[in-house]
């Protein structure tokens, strides 16, 4: 008998790339094609599809989302992240072998605001892939030695994050700006005992297939007829009614004048010293966030920022000097980071403090405004350069209600202000007296 050869994911993904090598090289010369613009429609009150019709490569991606993450208290109650993510595993492991035939791996995950499965294959294995799609969303037979495993990794990742300083830096900025409760600060803290309990996994997994918000998305070779009629079968039927509890509740941060000014956390045979300034970061709708995205590339975003010149380039005090957090959809933690041997850990705070009040006083320059504006113009090709990053762009504006090209609409923005409206900006924002300096030392 005869079989039908298989494409490793490895030749999948070369595929994808010289797809679009055309265009990357068009860009620099003559007038390149226009990037495929997604579609979007629903096939009922409660689904909607996007399309981002590409037929240059026999290449699909397939995604489908759900509007609960691990922010949602509901979720959590229901260990839904477990119950997600556990479905492509069934105890005889035949769900994995129909992948590997395939040439394909299944991607099962479940973030802070959303639960995705994404799968990326050749377009002539459509059909099996439906079907494997299918099968996994309506296992019921889930591996309990699987689980066991997850929770024995959860426990053993908790203890190794106790000495882990980057982590622990991140643990008592997100402690000083956030209350607890918060589920902003959920990943720093100790993770809820895993369930193993098969029947109550299942059941919470039937209940996030049929949240109303879903969205299935594809991207690649796949007209409009094929994606809708594979799409239509591929989920039970939707929830009349959202449950309560589903969207994520987020107190208010910590008042400023409320939270330390200093927080040292002390870790057993630390050789180097971990040190940032913290403060709460901006999203990206707030209206000062164009100018945010300008200032955060020249104070830390980039190899030659003010913090790597600094701390890296001048002296050598460290490997890595850089600003971390902001964007998203919600007020996060954001700050300035950078570590150092132990020895130099006074001459690095000296002149990560020294950084930050000549950054807050002078602001920057007009060359350094235009150099962060053709970064972020630049940027933009980034979420464009393939079908799948169109699709994971737009299916992210449908899911919060953004309008379609809302990141590219920052850079523009962004990139147009004018060197007084940035430098007004950075005089409100990095205010050295709102930072909260955070530093992990040896014990």
């Amino acid at each position: 008998m005869t079989t039908t050869p298989r494409t490793s994911p490895l030749v999948v993904l070369f595929a994808v790339a010289a797809a679009w090598l055309p265009a990357l090289g068009a860009r620099a010369g003559a007038a390149a094609a226009a990037p495929p613009q997604p579609v979007e429609w629903r096939i009922d009150p409660a689904t909607a599809v996007t399309l981002v019709e590409d037929h240059r490569v026999p290449v699909i991606t397939l995604r489908l989302r759900f509007p609960v993450g691990t922010w949602s208290p509901w979720a959590r109650e229901r260990h839904v992240e477990e119950a997600f993510e556990i479905q492509f595993y069934d105890p005889e492991g035949a769900l994995r072998r129909r992948a590997d035939a395939l040439g394909i791996r299944p991607s099962l995950e479940v973030s802070q605001r959303q639960a995705e499965l994404a799968v990326t294959f050749l377009a002539r294995d459509l059909d099996e892939v439906s079907r494997l799609v299918r099968d996994i969303l309506s296992n019921r037979d889930f591996d309990r030695r699987e689980l066991k495993r997850w929770r024995q990794q959860r426990k053993l990742l908790w203890k190794e994050q106790q000495t882990s300083p980057a982590f622990r830096l991140g643990q008592a900025a997100m402690r000083a700006l956030f209350r607890p409760g918060d589920p902003r600060r959920l990943e720093y803290e100790k993770p809820p005992r895993l369930s193993t309990d098969t029947a109550e996994l299942a059941a919470a997994r039937d209940l996030v297939l049929a949240l109303p918000g879903r969205q299935i998305g594809f991207a690649g070779d796949i007209d409009r007829e094929r994606a809708e009629a594979i799409a239509r079968g591929l989920l039970p039927p939707p929830l009349e009614e959202p449950p309560e509890g589903l969207e994520p509740d987020l107190p208010p941060p910590v008042d400023p004048e409320k939270r330390p000014r200093e927080v040292t956390v002390a870790i057993r045979r630390l050789t180097q010293v971990y040190l940032g300034l913290a403060r709460v970061g901006l999203p990206e709708t707030d209206p000062d966030y164009p100018a945010f995205l300008v200032a955060d590339h020249v104070l830390g975003g980039n190899f030659y920022s003010r913090l790597s010149v600094a701390l890296r380039h001048e002296e050598g005090d460290t490997y890595g000097a850089f600003t971390h957090g902001g964007g998203g959809l919600v007020p996060s933690g954001y700050g300035p980071f950078t570590f150092t041997r132990a020895p130099n850990a006074a001459a690095a705070k000296e002149k990560l403090h020294r950084v930050i009040d000549e950054f807050h006083a002078r602001g920057i320059t007009e060359e350094e405004r235009e150099r962060a504006a053709g970064y972020l113009l630049g940027r933009r090709w980034t979420r464009r350069a393939n079908p799948d990053a169109i699709l994971r762009e737009a299916m992210w504006e449908a899911r919060f209600g953004l309008p379609h090209g809302f990141r590219d609409r920052l850079a523009e923005k962004a990139a147009a202000l004018p060197l007084e409206k940035v430098n007004a900006f950075i005089e409100r924002f990095y205010d050295p007296a709102r930072l909260v300096e955070v530093t992990v030392a040896p014990k």
